[in-house]
């Protein structure tokens, strides 16, 4: 009788530490589907908050400024880099003149 009974706590001592291994594991799985999804929607929110609007405007400002002072060369560089720095980013967002700035960069 005493020999069942130790049997049965280790028996429930291993049977607890297995379902401990199990929700950790599951909670692993879990983090990897999901993960990325949060992940996602954190950047969609923060692509769509008006710090980061006004730092996309800032920078379209200053590109244009130094696209106005550079040489062919250097248009050509910026041209290459504000297609790149924009390209996840909806135009559509800019104001007219804004555009018309990217649109002026873009075209050369």
């Amino acid at each position: 009788m005493k020999a069942k009974s130790i049997l049965i706590i280790l028996a429930s001592i291993i049977l607890f530490f297995a379902a401990m291994f199990g929700s950790q594991y599951m909670g692993l799985v879990n983090y990897k589907f999901f993960a990325p999804k949060y992940q996602n929607a954190q950047r969609e929110v923060f692509e769509n908050t008006q710090s980061f609007t006004e730092g996309k405007r800032q920078d379209l400002i200053k590109y244009y400024h130094e696209w106005l002072n550079s040489d062919k060369d250097g248009k050509s560089a910026l041209k290459e880099l504000v297609i790149e720095d924009f390209a996840s980013y909806d135009i559509n967002k800019l104001t007219p003149s804004e555009q018309n700035m990217y649109n002026k960069i873009t075209e050369e």
